[in-house]
């Protein structure tokens, strides 16, 4: 491996994913939850990706949020290239990729990149070595504006443990075999698995392996080989994550993703007392985690943690609008949560979606509803910030205008010639961006070509299907041949431009 890569998996590249948790708007609400002043997010603001990968959902975000000015750095002029390729495609002017590592950074001369309200690190932080980590709380400290918000995803401990170990046989089981990474990285997981049938006892130790390896045997190679063969890659606790943290000035603030920082909702009812009782956030955050067991954190830090007032807390509350992304009678009131699934209650959920279907209505409006000024004081938060979560629900962007992110989710749909159907597109009425399945996009490329042939879009969907070796299953079988695959095609087009079409465009989609 090239030295430059310093222990970092570089001859496969990363997956390029989307990650909402790191819109603006979420990770604005997610500090307001916390009655934490968040910094100011819109126009003029600034947003730094650390480790931005292929720069796939950083371009997104900046087609979402025109008004806001964008930066992504990363160590892999592959990754860069890339993202390079998809912002000049896009036309996307408020956007700056830059080839750099982190030492890079470091001595580059002061003025030579801005300061920022935002500094976010998604799949970053336990991937690098314990050097690249004290690099990256230096370049917070230097860049960080006062005020300033950091959002840093790590895979934790106490939760990791166990797959510590799995994480190590992988690494010595790929570094005996032959062939290309992705391959290796499968085999070894297999190699694991036969171990746990075979009746190996660290297995019994750890009763959830083997439903986690049989999960990552599902995922893409170029995600398992940088999250099992990066050499410097480590899990952390909360605890020394905050400290490190302190070096760069910064005070935890949130969780990024609602579920996980309300402990009714994360800690066994005997254990929430003793949590509640804990006034240090290192502490009560430590307790939170051996109690949920969970593996992967979503911090939020702030540089200057101002809590704000109620009355303040409550007014800007009041002013935050919100809008659907998808369609009413597809929001599910289920969400996914530390203790398992918390089936939200009709009651609560019911009016609030109800409400959003007829177009966009403030955290105000929706408590003044008739079915909610009964309920108890913060079922309304607490259900808004789960459908955020679920990307059911966003806030409206600051300052949101007429704008529409056409030009640049027809770059990304041009892939499709080359059979790159993209994941998501930008909206920029919400500031985010949207998940389609690829026969929607297909819709949402003749929609913004001015076509509206549903036969046309159906055998363009299974010409693609077929090119690519995917068929549709129903009830577990496939459908039989083209014929088949082209009528159940044209029935989901159909459904889809009556329901979820509109919509996109009332989110600034096309």
């Amino acid at each position: 491996m090239a030295a430059w890569s310093d222990g970092y998996v570089t001859d496969i590249q990363y997956v390029g994913q989307f990650h909402a948790a790191l819109t603006p708007g979420s990770l604005a609400l997610s500090c307001l939850r916390q009655s934490v002043r968040p910094p100011p997010l819109g126009p003029g603001s600034t947003y730094l990706e650390l480790g931005c990968g292929q720069g796939f959902g950083l371009n997104l975000l900046a087609a979402a949020n025109p008004r806001m000015q964008f930066w992504g750095v990363d160590f892999n002029p592959a990754h860069i290239a890339n993202a390079s390729r998809l912002a000049a495609e896009g036309g996307q002017p408020n956007i700056t990729f830059e080839d750099l590592s982190f030492s890079q950074m470091l001595a580059l001369p002061d003025g030579r990149l801005p300061k920022f309200d935002v500094i976010a690190l998604h799949g970053v932080y336990s991937w690098v070595s314990a050097e690249n980590r004290a690099f990256i709380v230096q370049i917070i400290d230097r860049l960080l504006k006062p005020g300033g918000l950091v959002y840093v995803s790590y895979n934790c401990l106490p939760g990791w443990s166990a797959i510590v170990s799995l994480q190590r046989f992988v690494q010595e089981h790929v570094a005996r075999a032959s062939g290309e990474v992705g391959g290796k990285i499968v085999d070894a997981l297999k190699a694991a698995l036969r171990l746990q049938e075979g009746g190996a006892r660290f297995f019994e130790s750890a009763p959830l392996l083997k439903a986690r390896i049989e999960e990552a045997l599902k995922r893409e190679p170029e995600y398992l080989a940088h999250e099992y063969l990066n050499t410097g890659a480590e899990p952390l606790f909360h605890a020394d994550v905050a400290r490190q943290m302190e070096g760069a000035r910064l005070s935890f603030a949130a969780s990024a993703r609602a579920g996980d920082d309300l402990i009714h909702l994360a800690a066994p009812a005997p254990l929430r007392p003793t949590i509640q009782e804990a006034t240090d956030p290192t502490w009560r955050e430590t307790l939170l985690d051996y109690a949920s067991n969970r593996l992967f954190r979503r911090d939020i830090f702030v540089r200057g943690r101002n809590l704000l007032p109620a009355r303040e807390r409550d007014a800007r509350l009041a002013s935050t609008a919100f809008t659907l992304l998808v369609p009413a009678d597809q929001v599910s009131f289920d969400a996914s949560v530390a203790l398992g699934t918390l089936h939200g209650d009709p009651k609560v959920y019911r009016p609030i979606v109800e409400a959003l279907a007829e177009g966009p209505k403030t955290f105000g409006e929706l408590a003044a509803l008739p079915g909610l000024t009964g309920q108890r004081d913060g079922a309304l938060l607490q259900a808004l910030g789960l459908l955020v979560g679920a990307r059911q629900v966003h806030p409206l962007a600051p300052a949101a205008g007429d704008e529409t992110a056409g030009g640049f989710n027809r770059a990304l749909l041009a892939r499709a010639a080359f059979d790159e159907i993209p994941t998501h597109l930008a909206a920029p009425g919400p500031g985010t961006a949207v998940e389609l399945k690829f026969e929607e996009m297909l819709v949402v490329r003749a929609a913004l070509d001015g076509e509206d042939d549903t036969r046309a879009t159906a055998r363009q969907a299974w010409e693609f299907m077929a090119r690519t070796n995917r068929r549709i299953q129903k009830g577990g079988v496939p459908l039989p041949d083209q014929a088949a695959h082209e009528a159940e095609l044209a029935a989901r087009i159909d459904r889809f431009k009556a329901s979820k079409l509109p919509l996109l465009r009332g989110l600034g989609v096309l």
